[in-house]
């Protein structure tokens, strides 16, 4: 069988599936939203390595990068959005509602004519996380790509109520985002939310939780993995790429939430390292 080359997004927002071990499940969606300043063969090349370390088929929600000035004015928008959602919106849980398919389709539809948002990455995961209502959804997101993926999951919120995040469930990977819908909260009947970050990334210490853990306040912080970057400092940018990220207890988390060992098989190791270099070469990334 030839190896399925990997697409490379060209569109804000543009969803592709990345599946490259050829596994033929589709259920649960899982979902990976990239974050700031990366390239479309780097989006491709992260959820291509996902879908081979996860051994299942992963959708790439595309987050264009417009050049570093652009990007940070659109990760302070996002920011921006995402604090006055928790501030300005709903403060307690939503009644949910049992709805067929075709009302969901009409549903999105209308929310996303009518409503007012500022990235394009957030209208698509919101159509892809409505789209698959009811069922279970887990989404791995990057730096501004849980800033993208709570403003989502607040619109779902709105509209089809907390229960509707019954089903959902993500996986943060070095976020700086101040807040997210109380629907997704364990404790609240959601799907709940792990948090990765290292404690000296300058963009994971932009939420105030990990900030106040920082400075010994704990108790308002997540369940998760924090560690501290060796070799980084007090305080950096270095360890806020994905890779690094990927590296801490994420991995065995979403395995074991996929139904897979915790721990690869012995031959996984050497077939998983040949399709990596596959996909670095098809993607035409230098690495």
């Amino acid at each position: 069988m030839a190896p399925t080359i990997p697409t490379v997004p060209s569109k804000d927002g543009e969803v592709n599936k990345y599946n490259l071990l050829s596994i033929p499940v589709n259920t649960p969606r899982l979902y990976y939203v990239n974050g700031i300043r990366n390239s479309a063969k780097d989006h491709a090349l992260t959820a291509s390595l996902l879908s081979i370390v996860c051994e299942h088929p992963v959708y790439g929600v595309y987050n264009l990068s417009n050049g570093a000035i652009l990007d940070l004015g659109q990760c302070l928008l996002d920011y921006t959005q995402n604090a006055s959602a928790r501030v300005f919106g709903n403060r307690k849980l939503v009644p949910g509602k049992m709805l067929r398919d075709d009302e969901v389709k009409k549903i999105v539809d209308e929310t996303v004519k009518g409503a007012f948002v500022w990235n394009q990455a957030t209208v698509t995961l919101f159509r892809e996380v409505a789209n698959n209502y009811g069922r279970n959804t887990l989404i791995v997101a990057h730096s501004q790509g849980n800033l993208i993926t709570s403003n989502a999951l607040f619109i779902i919120e709105r509209v089809f109520g907390s229960a509707a995040l019954k089903y959902v469930r993500v996986y943060s990977l070095a976020s700086p985002s101040p807040a997210w819908p109380l629907g997704l909260r364990y404790t609240n009947g959601g799907g709940g939310r792990q948090e990765n970050a290292f404690m000296n990334d300058l963009v994971a210490l932009l939420r105030p939780h990990n900030l106040a853990a920082k400075v010994g306040v704990s108790r308002f912080q997540n369940a998760g993995d924090f560690r501290t970057h060796a070799g980084s400092g007090v305080v950096g940018i270095t360890p806020h790429g994905v890779n690094e990220n990927i590296a801490l207890n994420f991995l065995k988390s979403i395995r074991t939430d996929l139904g897979k060992s915790k721990e690869f098989p012995p031959d996984f190791l050497e077939k998983s390292s040949q399709k990596a270099e596959d996909a670095i070469k098809m993607i035409g990334v230098n690495k």
